[in-house]
């Protein structure tokens, strides 16, 4: 170790192949300088978990500072080359590291439940090792199910000691292997337990014997695919184009669905999938009816238990992912769905599809499954599925004025303008796929209770539905041609705002011969929340009854419509401007949105 704390310069550190795991490349370069693993992650400067034993913090998930700044150290290798072997390369397309902190090593467990990777082991083709020992990053993904190359179905367990392929390398309590050194990375290397006949030690099952399962052409050409938009390619979604993440979206939403809905005559009839392979999927499925715990590994998003799993739901959604018919992809969705929503786990439960929401490619194909709960849904039902590409999180609570006045407002007679604008917003909702008007409200964030007054009145007065959602479909568009504006993320930002500071209003009212006072302030809070946000003023934070103890409903409602009808230009451009400065948009965004 030198004066600076980093480690020395090793004389000679083995190069990493092109997408080799971290795992992979520390074990074969241990190997090159005759050390153990362990011995090797202290030799480039890895940060380790205190104790006695090698444990590497993230390891092969991703690099703290410290053990990045140590292996650069000590190999010479860059930080794009380090990071390049760490699963966290898959960050923003198959996988999600929200919320995950160096810093923290208890933030990996929320991650580790919920994304598809193997975090301490991996899947293996006895065929590649054969030819080099190497373990390609990939193999770590809950995707990875065939060799592209060797079309052959992935290994998941060794067939000597019966555990997971490369637990060996971060999977024990025990950490690193430290004693010895590991002369063969094709070997199995997991610790084994003492038994009867057999002293602990390490498995040295060649991996590269085992058998292989031979799988059709297609299906590893689908491997590929798949892997191409893990690698950030843009996939395709019934029909669509879309990012690698709203793909990899889908992709867990389907898979869901097939848990949920597929039969063995689905099975049978795809011609991509074995008879084994499409068994062994069956028999994970029976293992996770008959749980009753309801843990991870039985819920329909988790990541695929096993190679054979993998490849049964990729093979089963490429009908829907891989499609080029938009119409194919629909029916085929609209019949799982349908499936899905006839179907119950037990008498008396909800559709257990309602709790899974589809990303906005697939929002309104699911929708058009759904069984109409009224007249108005079922007009929604029939409809074909609109080209809208907005979610939730681009609406207001209230729709514009002036759009609701266009072509809402001849559907409501006797109606309110602001509870037929949150009607309105609430339709487009579901519009995009939300099974209820319950979902919607959530969707939005809105107040359930204002969400299903509105609803449960409203609806009523609506004479012609199929008029109705035609009109809400021109309103979707006219917003979709405005621009997307995350009015979500405005709401979250301004949740605070329950006051315009003084030096703010001071130079334009005092010329006007204004008072500054503290209840102008907070209607001025108010009127920059709604105008940002779409909001019902009601609902502003500036007018939690908590800042106005003597104040009543009344007085409050009569408050802001004063303020809004004396507000002048000049106040109104300097709040305009403050509540830009808060969001910190752009101007095109801040334009577009307001």
């Amino acid at each position: 170790m030198q004066d600076s704390g980093l480690p020395r310069r090793l004389p000679a550190v083995l190069a990493p192949e092109d997408g080799e795991s971290f795992a992979s490349w520390l074990t074969r370069a241990a190997a090159d300088c005759e050390l153990s693993p362990g011995q090797a992650a202290q030799a480039i400067g890895l940060e380790c978990r205190p104790g006695s034993v090698v444990w590497p913090r993230f390891f092969g998930v991703v690099l703290t500072q410290r053990s990045l700044l140590g292996a650069e150290a000590a190999t010479g290798l860059d930080a794009p080359s380090l990071h390049a072997m760490q699963l966290a390369r898959y960050r923003g397309t198959v996988l999600d590291f929200a919320g995950l902190d160096p810093a923290a090593e208890s933030s990996l467990t929320p991650v580790v439940n919920r994304e598809w990777a193997l975090f301490t082991a991996s899947r293996a083709c006895p065929k590649c090792l054969a030819e080099r020992p190497v373990w390609p990053l990939w193999w770590r993904l809950g995707i990875a199910a065939v060799c592209p190359v060797h079309r052959v179905l992935l290994v998941d367990v060794c067939r000597r000691c019966g555990l997971r392929v490369g637990r060996g390398y971060a999977g024990h309590p025990r950490g690193l292997i430290t004693r010895l050194p590991v002369a063969e990375p094709t070997r199995c290397h997991n610790r084994r337990p003492a038994g009867r006949r057999r002293k602990a030690g390490l498995c040295d099952q060649k991996l590269q014997t085992l058998p292989a399962v031979p799988v059709p052409a297609a299906l590893a050409a689908l491997q590929q695919r798949i892997l191409a938009v893990a690698d950030g390619a843009s996939g395709r979604v019934a029909g669509s184009v879309v990012e690698s993440a709203e793909f990899f979206a889908a992709l867990r939403f389907t898979t869901a669905v097939v848990r949920l809905v597929a039969s063995e005559d689905d099975l049978a009839s795809c011609a991509a999938l074995p008879g084994d392979i499409a068994d062994a999927f069956l028999a994970d499925q029976h293992e996770r009816e008959q749980a009753r715990q309801g843990g991870a590994g039985t819920q329909l998003r988790a990541s695929p238990p096993s190679a054979a799993h993998a490849a049964s739901v990729l093979a089963l959604s490429a009908n829907v992912l891989f499609t080029r018919d938009r119409q194919s992809a629909g029916q085929v969705l609209a019949a799982w769905t349908r499936r899905a929503v006839t179907w119950r786990r037990t008498p008396g439960k909800s559709d257990p599809l309602r709790p899974l929401a589809p990303p906005a490619c697939l929002q309104a194909l699911v929708r058009a499954a759904q069984p109409p709960a009224s007249r108005v849904v079922g007009a929604l039902s029939v409809r074909p599925a609109p080209d809208l590409r907005i979610t939730a999180d681009h609406l207001p609570h209230l729709v514009d004025t002036t759009d609701y006045t266009d072509l809402i407002a001849c559907h409501l007679p006797g109606t309110a303008p602001a509870s037929g604008r949150r009607l309105a917003a609430l339709a487009l909702v579901r519009l995009g796929g939300a099974a209820s008007w319950q979902r919607a409200a959530a969707d939005l964030d809105m107040n359930l209770h204002l969400a299903a007054r509105v609803t449960n009145t409203l609806v009523q007065r609506i004479s012609d539905p199929y008029a109705f959602w035609t009109d809400i479909e021109k309103l979707g568009t006219r917003l979709q041609a405005r621009g997307r504006v995350d009015y979500a993320a405005r709401r979250s930002m301004l949740a605070g705002l329950t006051t315009v500071p003084h030096a703010v209003l001071y130079p334009v009212c005092r010329p006007l011969e204004h008072d500054v006072t503290l209840q102008r302030r907070r209607h001025a809070a108010a009127w920059v929340w709604q105008h940002f946000t779409g909001g019902d003023v009601r609902e502003a934070p500036a007018y939690a009854p908590a800042l106005w103890p003597q104040a009543t409903t009344e007085s409050l409602r009569e408050g802001w419509r004063r303020f809004a009808a004396w507000i002048p230009v000049p106040v109104a451009r300097q709040l305009t401007a403050f509540g830009r400065n808060l969001l910190d948009f752009d101007a095109t965004d801040a334009t577009g949105g307001a």
